[in-house]
């Protein structure tokens, strides 16, 4: 239940009115949740992985990094991790805040300033060039993007 208030929110009013309509909330927002989409969307078979209609081979790859931002990169990291498992080399994503589900993982999450972008953004922009710039022939980048990364990752160029 995505709706934390909802008891509050039915403690006075029209209640059946209320029911209805934050029933009608709940399966938007379920709807829209980015972990529920991205556990739909990639599937690993064997050493192949599917995204959508896109396919590689992880034996072809020598290493596998997840870099991102957004509101949403919590639940989308967690989702990439429980497919890809012990295939990915590491990562990073900047996120809003962190979160009890947030776990020690593969894909390093950290904050960053939203709405107004801040150091710790700068800093991990920064880390995830460095991420970037390590890459050589044979890797593969999963890069996860979602509502608030241009506060999030800022990374202003010179001058």
């Amino acid at each position: 239940m995505k709706i934390k208030n909802r008891d509050q929110l039915l403690s006075q009013g029209d209640l059946e009115s209320r029911r209805v309509i934050l029933g009608i909330l709940e399966d938007s927002l379920q709807q829209m949740d980015s972990y529920r989409i991205l556990r739909e969307m990639l599937h690993l078979e064997g050493s192949v992985l599917s995204i959508g209609n896109l396919r590689w081979d992880l034996e072809k790859k020598r290493r596998i990094f997840v870099v991102g931002a957004g509101k949403a990169c919590n639940a989308m990291a967690r989702a990439v991790e429980e497919v890809m498992g012990e295939r990915i080399s590491g990562g990073l994503v900047i996120v809003k805040g962190l979160e009890d589900s947030d776990g020690p993982g593969r894909i390093e999450m950290t904050e960053g300033g939203h709405p107004i972008p801040n150091e710790d953004g700068l800093r991990a922009a920064s880390r995830i060039l460095g991420i970037v710039d390590e890459a050589g022939p044979g890797d593969l980048f999963i890069g996860l993007i979602s509502g608030g990364s241009s506060a999030l990752m800022n990374c202003p160029v010179p001058g």
